[in-house]
């Protein structure tokens, strides 16, 4: 061999050998191997695509992936269905999904990383950003019948981050009070709207509790999108393209895309049908009776790329997200390691730790469950065999998506669809499948 020769096959040698991570900034692929060399009973997996697939063939979810990772590896994936019920046009890895309340942790990990970088404290008050929330009015449990009282105290950033705010959401989403109606008339929170115009309409009504007092699932996180959008002067997913997609090499995920790539990768969104609606039924060579219909979109479900193409002026923190299962994998991959994916520092240690240690009193006993707690920005579920301990970190979005962090190994799950209200979420099973099949090494 000349030298020439051995030359080049050293670099040869050398570029195979490099790690996936350049310049700070990760790789879109992520390396796979097998369950047993993460530690896992491949046989015991076989749960996951069982459970999924039974719920795919009564026809209540239109399409399903599934990834599990460790350390940054991907050593299960499943997936099945079209991008568009009747089109042969399988959803995979790469499927851009609606992600929906998966946008929150993002959001969040987005308000950290401002923290870090001196912008904003946990103590920042909310009126310091936006003045029309200085003098807030109490409607205690969303009774607007009631004496209103002045609010004890300013909204915080913790607040917002822990749904301790007072705020709530509108009645199609989750708000049953007289508030939550008014939320309903005015469109709250509206992407068609600006940051400013959605805030101001929202300081207009009451809270619903004195802030810190009570756990509500809200708007905060839109709030806290808003928020970042005055700090840094620029649309929410700029910023977090910028401080944390690029970082992690998560190339599919953003708030705006380009009709095209929208048109060409993007999963339709379906939901159940109405009373006396029907359903889609065998439609394709699926073999599926679908007991769904496809959801109508618009400004506010399906958003569309540069402003004023599209109707989207506001980057919705707490639902505007749209991505793909690898990139999810990234982030949470990130989170299991602390802030750290492939020596590529995205947040401190205590940041992540903040996002996934409860932090308000109020935010505990979720939905009457006392194993389950929300920190700021992640929903924290306790062992059921020792509930001193967590078992996992996890959140999931109203398009039937979800996703899991098991602190203890760092195993991570993604679950996508895209089925508005099918509750058919699979995420609290697969993350059983997954202890269940831990090895055994003691």
């Amino acid at each position: 061999m000349n030298g020439r020769a051995k030359q080049f096959q050293i670099f040869l040698r050398m570029t195979l050998l490099l790690p996936i991570f350049f310049n700070g900034k990760v790789f879109a692929q992520l390396p796979t191997i097998t369950p047993e060399e993460a530690g896992f009973d491949s046989s015991k997996l076989a749960e996951v695509t069982n459970q999924a697939d039974t719920v795919y063939e009564a026809g209540l979810i239109p399409n399903y992936v599934i990834a599990l990772a460790k350390d940054g590896k991907v050593f299960f994936s499943a997936s099945r269905g079209n991008r568009i019920i009747g089109e042969v046009d399988p959803v995979g890895m790469d499927t851009l999904f609606p992600l929906a309340s998966m946008s929150k942790p993002v959001v969040s990990s987005a308000i950290f990383k401002l923290i870090e970088d001196g912008e904003l404290t946990l103590q920042t008050e909310l009126r310091e950003i936006y003045p029309q929330f200085n003098d807030m009015l109490v409607a205690e449990n969303g009774y607007l019948d009631a004496q209103f009282e002045e609010a004890n105290r300013a909204i915080t950033i913790l607040d917002l981050l822990t749904h301790t705010s007072g705020l709530e959401y509108a009645t199609s989403v989750t708000g049953t009070s007289g508030v939550a109606d008014l939320y309903e008339e005015l469109g709250l929170i509206n992407s068609c709207l600006s940051a400013s115009e959605n805030m101001d309409l929202l300081s207009q009504l009451p809270l619903i509790s004195q802030p810190g007092e009570n756990w509500i699932y809200s708007v905060a996180t839109d709030v806290l999108g808003a928020v970042i959008e005055a700090v840094t002067g620029e649309p929410l997913g700029n910023y977090v393209g910028r401080a944390i997609f690029d970082r992690l090499g998560m190339e599919n995920s953003a708030w705006r895309f380009s009709n095209e790539v929208l048109e060409n990768r993007y999963a339709l969104i379906y939901n159940s049908p109405a009373p006396g609606e029907a359903p889609l039924g065998a439609t394709g060579n699926t073999g599926i009776d679908f007991q769904l219909v496809k959801t109508d979109v618009g400004c506010e479900i399906l958003p569309r790329s540069p402003v004023g193409s599209g109707g989207i002026a506001f980057d919705s923190g707490g639902g505007g997200m749209m991505g793909t299962t690898t990139d999810y994998l990234r982030y949470v991959s990130m989170i299991a390691g602390l802030g750290q994916l492939n020596n590529v520092r995205v947040l401190e240690e205590s940041s992540v730790i903040a996002q996934t240690t409860q932090q308000a009193d109020a935010a505990q006993n979720l939905n009457g469950n006392p194993l389950r707690l929300f920190g700021a920005g992640f929903g924290i579920a306790l062992d059921p065999d020792n509930p001193g301990e967590v078992d996992f970190y996890s959140w999931g979005g109203a398009y039937n998506t979800g996703f899991f962090v098991d602190p203890k190994d760092g195993t991570v799950g993604v679950q996508m669809s895209s089925c508005l209200g099918c509750r058919q979420a699979l995420i609290p099973s697969i993350e059983q499948i997954v202890d269940d099949a831990r090895i055994n090494t003691d």
